[in-house]
């Protein structure tokens, strides 16, 4: 299984980039940034990478929920309802944990697990009372 971080500029390559620091380099781990060059652009690149990966299964983690990059990650899994699923919300730990449970995960376990911890790490330290 493979993991692609499809996300507005700057954000699926720092995830990457502190998954790496901190947990070292996975192969398995793709990113695509929707840029200033446009949403045509941004879906002829993203048909690309997805045309390499048809064999397989992935995993799209996206940043904002009915955002460009969610919009067309969904349209995929749409046509490709068997090897590929979308989970919006994408955080570091989400990345992290994924990261290490790539090789032989199922894909809707995968998908289960990317909300869980997504959703798990979110917390407040401290409460202040007003």
């Amino acid at each position: 299984m493979e993991l692609l971080i499809a996300t507005h500029e700057g954000l699926a390559s720092g995830l990457v980039s502190a998954h790496d620091m901190l947990a070292g380099k996975n192969d398995q781990i793709m990113t695509i940034e929707l840029n200033d060059s446009g949403i045509r652009d941004f879906r002829k690149r993203f048909a690309e990478l997805m045309d390499r990966y048809q064999s397989g299964q992935v995993l799209i983690l996206t940043d904002l929920r009915n955002g460009t990059p969610h919009l067309v990650a969904k349209e995929y899994e749409e046509a490709h309802p068997d090897s590929v699923r979308v989970v919006s919300g994408v955080n570091l730990p989400m990345v992290l944990e994924l990261g290490h449970h790539l090789l032989g995960s199922n894909l809707n376990d995968a998908a289960d697990m990317a909300i869980c911890v997504g959703r798990g790490d979110i917390d407040v330290d401290k409460m202040q009372m007003a």
